[in-house]
């Protein structure tokens, strides 16, 4: 009867464990796909529309196990130029530099980097202020950028 009692008293305890509390980000996140899609730009009006500067806001990761962070990549700068190029500010310690241009994918356009960039990886969606890396069907952390 004591086995029973300790049981019920490990399952009662780790029932109540709490929900964890999503960042505000993911109502955003959760909302691109459906607001770049009803936008319906070609690649040059995409191209276009990234040009500029971007600071990174957020990623979150759903493959394995939930993941999220707004501190990761804190501090990323990335300035996409109409002539191809981009640099990657990474917190005033490094700086990537490469060139860039879009590559049609399975959904929209993807973000074709030289140098290689993680943040930078995945379907391209633009919904303004707002441009998301999504590579969550790949099994990849999606990183959201907003435009200065």
């Amino acid at each position: 009867m004591r086995k029973y009692a300790l049981l019920l008293v490990g399952l009662v305890l780790a029932s109540c464990e709490k929900e964890p509390e999503f960042s505000a980000w993911n109502q955003t996140m959760d909302g691109m796909y459906d607001c770049h899609s009803a936008a319906a730009m070609d690649s040059a009006e995409l191209a276009a529309a990234i040009v500029g500067t971007w600071d990174w806001r957020f990623v979150r990761s759903t493959s394995w196990s939930y993941y999220e962070s707004e501190d990761d990549y804190s501090g990323f700068v990335l300035t996409v130029r109409a002539d191809g190029s981009f640099d990657l500010n990474q917190n005033d310690t490094a700086t990537v530099s490469g060139t860039w241009s879009l590559t049609n994918s399975w959904t929209t356009f993807t973000l074709n980097s030289q140098s290689y960039v993680p943040t930078l990886w995945g379907n391209l969606l633009y919904c303004e202020p707002y441009m998301m890396f999504y590579s969550s069907p790949a099994d990849g952390p999606d990183n959201l950028y907003e435009k200065r």
